[in-house]
């Protein structure tokens, strides 16, 4: 339950989170809902939400024998206590992440079985086709375990389907054409769990099929194997692997050793498709990062150089400026380019592809700027719907950005939304969930309700679907009572910042900075810390970049050193952040580096 403790560092400012402790390195407990109303400015395309900032609870007696043991910045300890690492061996698991935290892949349901229909196949020469998705995590899964197989000596066919071709998922007619072809046996990686109609072609035809997934798991396909990290009553511990994580586990049964050589394009779509970075997860994202680091993959390092990522790459550059290249080829063409960078063993090739990839970035993001900025517009003509609890868009957009925008969406606003793109009498759709909320439970009520979708599937935070345009105005009115029929009591409704930890000015120290990059990477589950400082003294700001988009704040801490507060698309504000002379921040901390000379900085999330 969230209330104002008077005692508390957070009093009077931001509001308490307070609640049942859940398991050790689980996602962090939020307020209570309050209410769905937020206050918006009248001109939506400069929307600012009125956040409210909630701090994290922790056990400051925990944190102080953490902060001993480990020798690490008390702040630091703090957050890992705030993040349910509280004991010396919880908080050991999370500050040192190793393979040895990771489980058997034999212990995930049908692997064993799908491992010797798979060895059978390779030692008969059989025809083996692997089966793959568009966006970041289906690309890099067909590249593990085309490249697991080859290294057996086989020579397997992949497919990739087109998003405006094919659309989302297993296909019967993609197996019927391989059946045709010869091919035996069909492997999917990051799909399939909802292909029950191509499963009984494939049974239909005399060919195994084997679906490794990670998806919202319900009824099953009738498949030869059925690998996926939640299947019920299995005794794989870990549910959270994506796609590639997956496919990586096969990969590592099927060669019987821990394959080096793939942990780039693990790490790289475990951070991508924004699973929890906890658990296993943890482990791959940050071996995969420090296995970019070393450039061995000729691929990844092509778009790390295009990417401008010049030095030792972060999970924020995967996130921001690996993985929106790679998904941008799949949202405008094809995504079998990406699949084809990944699988480039000459460095020519491979700059070529990033280079490509990287062109197809730049169009997608003008695409999406007009997308959102008629989004906005539609919003703005209706303004009653900023007081349902989600928000549903459709237009004549590009579908291969609507999901980004739905993304957009629903941070703006603070509302699960569903984007949706209309082609004559047929639209295809793509949402976003807020925080903690289940997307894809809610969209299956709506089915169930109104049977509205020709296709849906997805998981909690996102989801996909199809529809008939007709059919539009039931989809929006059913989402939003489907929204309200669904809601959690963890669920903050109203707009919110989650606040890690209090700090003072005079606390920050390249200390600091350093021992949080022990919680690194950050994502999903772990997100980069956010501190509250309380009235702080403003001395000067000025506007910066080419077109004085975004504002530099210097702050002064008890002893009178100034530190910069970098504020990003705030520009605007200089004037009043010029007059003002205290104010309270929310901020991220770090260092920057220019001509050899390391500075430290913070940058603004929110101010009051």
């Amino acid at each position: 339950m969230s209330r104002t403790i008077k005692s508390h560092p957070f009093a009077n400012i931001i509001e308490y989170s307070e609640g049942q402790r859940k398991e050790e390195g689980a996602l962090p407990p939020t307020a209570k809902a309050v209410g769905f109303r937020a206050q918006f400015s009248m001109n939506l395309t400069r929307v600012q939400l009125k956040r409210k900032w909630i701090g994290q609870k922790a056990d400051l007696d925990a944190a102080a024998i953490l902060a001993d043991h480990f020798g690490i910045h008390p702040v630091v300890a703090r957050i890992l206590s705030a993040r349910n690492c509280s004991r010396i061996d919880s908080a050991a698991r999370f500050l040192r992440p190793d393979r040895a935290q990771l489980l058997d892949p034999f212990l995930m349901h049908h692997m064993e079985r799908a491992i010797a229909r798979i060895k059978e196949a390779v030692l008969r020469h059989e025809k083996i086709l692997v089966y793959g998705d568009y966006d970041v995590d289906g690309t890099a899964s067909v590249a593990i375990l085309v490249r697991a197989l080859r290294s057996l000596g086989a020579d397997p066919a992949w497919f990739v389907p087109s998003r405006f071709k094919d659309g989302y998922g297993l296909h019967a007619h993609v197996v019927r054409s391989a059946a045709e072809h010869g091919i035996t046996l069909v492997i999917t990686v990051d799909t399939g769990i909802t292909g029950f109609e191509a499963a009984a072609t494939a049974n239909e035809l005399g060919v195994d099929l084997i679906i490794t997934d990670h998806h919202q798991i319900g009824d099953i396909p009738d498949a030869y194997a059925v690998v996926h990290p939640a299947y019920p009553r299995s005794m794989y511990s870990f549910h959270d692997l994506c796609g590639a994580g997956v496919a990586f586990k096969v990969a590592q049964a099927l060669l019987g050793r821990f394959p080096e050589e793939l942990l780039e394009l693990v790490g790289l779509a475990t951070i991508a498709d924004q699973v929890p970075l906890i658990g296993e997860n943890r482990v791959l994202a940050r071996e995969g990062i420090a296995r970019m680091n070393l450039r061995l993959s000729a691929g990844i390092t092509a778009l790390m150089d295009v990417a401008g990522v010049n030095g030792d790459t972060s999970s924020t550059d995967v996130a921001f400026r690996l993985a929106p290249r790679i998904n941008a080829v799949g949202r405008l063409a094809h995504a079998k380019r990406a699949v084809e960078l990944f699988l480039a063993e000459d460095e020519r090739e491979a700059r070529a592809i990033a280079k490509e990839l990287n062109a197809y970035n730049q169009r997608r993001q003008q695409l999406q700027d007009q997308v959102e900025r008629e989004a906005l517009e539609q919003i703005e003509a209706h303004p009653n719907w900023l007081d349902k609890p989600g928000l549903v868009v459709a237009g004549h957009w590009h579908e291969g950005v609507i999901g980004i925008v739905a993304g957009r969406l629903t941070e703006r606003f603070h509302k699960s939304t569903l984007c949706i793109s209309v082609d004559g009498e047929n639209a295809k759709g793509s949402g976003r969930a807020i925080p903690n909320f289940d997307l894809y439970r809610t969209l299956a009520d709506v089915q169930e309700h109104i049977h509205v979708f020709t296709h849906f599937g997805g998981h909690e935070a996102a989801a996909g679907f199809s529809l008939h345009t007709k059919d539009l105005n039931r989809l929006q009115q059913s989402f939003w009572y489907a929204i309200e029929r669904n809601w959690f009591e963890d669920v903050e409704l109203d707009p919110h910042i989650l606040c890690d930890a209090p700090l003072a000015i005079d606390e920050l120290s390249y200390k600091l900075v350093d021992d949080l990059r022990l919680l690194e990477p950050f994502g999903q589950g772990n997100p980069e810390p956010v501190f509250f400082v309380r009235d702080a003294q403003i001395v000067t700001a000025q506007a910066i970049g080419a077109e004085r988009k975004h504002l530099k704040v210097w702050v002064r801490d008890s002893v009178g050193q100034t530190y910069p507060v970098l504020a990003f698309g705030h520009g605007n504000e200089v004037d009043e952040w010029r007059t003002a002379s205290h104010r309270h921040l929310l901020v991220k901390v770090g260092d920057n580096e220019w001509n050899g000379q390391k500075t430290l900085q913070m940058q603004l999330v929110d101010a009051k």
